[in-house]
C-alpha cells in the first residue's frame, strides 16, 4: 500500500512577497516537477508564474498561492509522465528539453522506437 503525500503542519502558506527557506524548498520542488525556476528563496513574479503553471498542470485551483493542496501535489512522488513532457515541450525556450528527449531516445531499442512511430502515425 502506498501513502499519499500530505502537506505537513510546518508547511506555510506562501504567496508573492514571501521569502526564506520555505520558498527555496518550493522552488526546488517546482524544478523537480519540470518547471524551470531559479532557487533564490524569493517568491517574486517568476515564482508566482511557476506556481500558477504547476497548479494548472495539476488540476488545482489556480491562485498562485501555495497552500496545503499545492504542497501535497508538489510532494507527490513518481516520475514525470511522458505525455506531460510532450505537451510542455518548448525546446526554443528550454534547450535542455531537446537533450533530455535525445537521451531518452538513445535508451530505447530500435524495435520499440519503430513500434512507437507506427502507433504515433496510427498505422495498423
Amino acid at each position: 500500500m502506498t501513502s499519499t503525500p500530505t502537506a505537513t503542519a510546518t508547511d506555510p502558506t506562501l504567496r508573492q512577497g514571501d521569502s526564506g527557506a520555505a520558498v527555496s524548498e518550493l522552488q526546488q520542488l517546482l524544478n523537480t516537477k519540470g518547471i524551470n525556476i531559479a532557487v533564490d528563496g524569493i517568491f517574486g513574479s517568476a515564482t508566482r508564474a511557476a506556481v500558477v503553471q504547476f497548479q494548472q498542470q495539476s488540476g488545482l485551483a489556480v491562485d498562485g498561492i501555495v497552500g496545503p493542496k499545492t504542497w501535497q501535489a508538489l510532494r507527490r512522488g513518481g516520475p514525470i509522465q511522458l505525455t506531460d513532457a510532450a505537451i510542455y515541450y518548448e525546446p526554443s525556450k528550454y534547450p535542455y528539453q531537446k537533450e533530455a528527449f535525445e537521451w531518452l531516445q538513445s535508451q530505447i531499442s530500435r524495435s520499440n522506437l519503430e513500434e512507437f512511430a507506427r502507433r504515433w502515425r496510427n498505422l495498423r
